[in-house]
């Protein structure tokens, strides 16, 4: 072999030893840049999903405390009604009790001056004249002093006032209804209402009563 010819062969050998190097050079920063883009990728994708669960698990939290309050408040609101219907109870059996000793009173003697009692304020009520008595099927057969009851009004009133039974009944337990003779005015004086009257006069009182 020549001289040019050995010194073309080494030339050869080594721009391939040089390419071979490069090569692999290229092929390791490839590599390498591969790596560091996985792991980009990789550092990327783990700080979205970790900023996504931290998302989630703080509207999971506000919703759970949203839900919390809302049971509270709805566990609190159905407590109270049932404070209210339990107070209510007890106020409605109080009246009960005072509505059925009123209803007794009928069997005893003092009804008849409670009654007139009753036609008295209604026909004051009414504003005297000429008025009609009406009473329940029971009271309509007991003697009442109409005349003495109208003079009481009258002198009351300062007007002239009669006071006459009507030949209709009413369905009540006891008491009176009064009504002009032209049918304008009615007062309606029943135990019924009297009680319920009553009952919205007194119950602040009574509640203050049993529950203060």
């Amino acid at each position: 072999m020549g001289l040019a010819e050995r010194s073309l062969e080494i030339l050869i050998s080594k721009i391939i030893d040089d390419a071979r190097e490069a090569a692999s050079s290229i092929l390791d920063e490839a590599k390498t840049s591969k790596q560091r883009y996985i792991e980009e990728v990789r550092r990327r994708v783990t700080e979205k999903a970790e900023k996504e669960c931290r998302e989630i698990i703080r509207k999971a939290e506000h919703e759970a405390e949203g839900l919390v309050r809302r049971k509270s408040v709805e566990a609190s609101i159905r407590a109270r009604w049932r404070i209210l219907s339990e107070k209510r109870k007890i106020v409605d059996k109080v009246f009960q009790m005072v509505e059925e000793n009123i209803h007794s009173v009928r069997n005893e003697d003092n009804y008849l001056k409670m009654l007139e009692r009753l036609i008295e304020e209604a026909a004051v009520a009414a504003g005297g004249g000429r008025l009609e008595v009406l009473l329940n099927k029971d009271d309509s057969r007991l003697r009442l002093p109409l005349k003495e009851i109208a003079g009481r009004v009258s002198s009351r009133l300062g007007a002239d006032t009669t006071l006459v039974k009507s030949e209709k009944t009413i369905e009540a337990t006891g008491g009176v209804i009064i009504q002009s003779s032209d049918g304008k005015t009615r007062v309606d004086n029943t135990l019924s209402s009297v009680i319920k009257r009553e009952r919205e006069r007194l119950e602040p009182r009574v509640n203050m009563l049993l529950f203060s």
